[in-house]
């Protein structure tokens, strides 16, 4: 017999296949984030492309929608600027920056987020969409880099170039 949390768990390993393969299943992941709304960006970057998804909206206007309020209001999971890892019960990686009030139309309750949430929400369901959205690596990297100096984080620089090494790992880009 199957408890709640592993009937979930395989929920979750059966969403892949509903978007018709555009996700893949890896690893174990650590998830440090959930945001259980739907969460707006405006780019010039993404102009004229168009894709929806589960977890993700593009519209021709470059407006991407990461949609959080999807499956019952479950949430978008991330783990915010990869890598991270758990190891001796503390959560190891890259650091995400300081609490922050964020200026966008939140419940003041809301509105304090580490400075990169955003910019590594939007980076990560890029990333996790690469198999099917019309997006290279090169302008998720750069919407990511655009939304760091947005929200004023002094080592917008270093990740952006962390990211261009390393993003490689990733591999598997539908558009180059």
């Amino acid at each position: 017999m199957k408890t709640v949390f592993e009937e979930k768990i395989t929920d979750w390993k059966n969403e892949p296949e509903t978007e018709g393969g555009c996700l893949k299943e890896g690893a174990k992941k650590l998830w440090k984030f959930v945001h259980h709304d739907d969460f707006i960006y405006q780019t010039d970057e993404l102009l004229g492309r168009k894709f929806e998804g589960k977890w993700l909206k593009i519209d021709p206007d470059g407006t991407i929608t990461v949609r959080g309020s999807q499956d019952n209001n479950r949430g978008y999971a991330w783990d915010g600027c990869t890598p991270k890892f758990n190891f001796l019960q503390i959560t190891w990686g890259n650091f995400d920056g300081k609490l922050v009030e964020h200026n966008y139309d939140l419940p003041r309750i809301h509105k304090f987020k580490p400075k990169t949430y955003y910019a590594s929400m939007v980076h990560d369901v890029l990333y996790q969409y690469k198999r099917c959205a019309p997006v290279t690596r090169k302008q998720t990297d750069l919407i990511f880099y655009q939304q760091l100096k947005e929200a004023k984080w002094m080592w917008a620089g270093l990740y952006w170039v962390g990211v261009r090494l390393l993003g490689w790992i990733y591999s598997g880009w539908k558009y180059k």
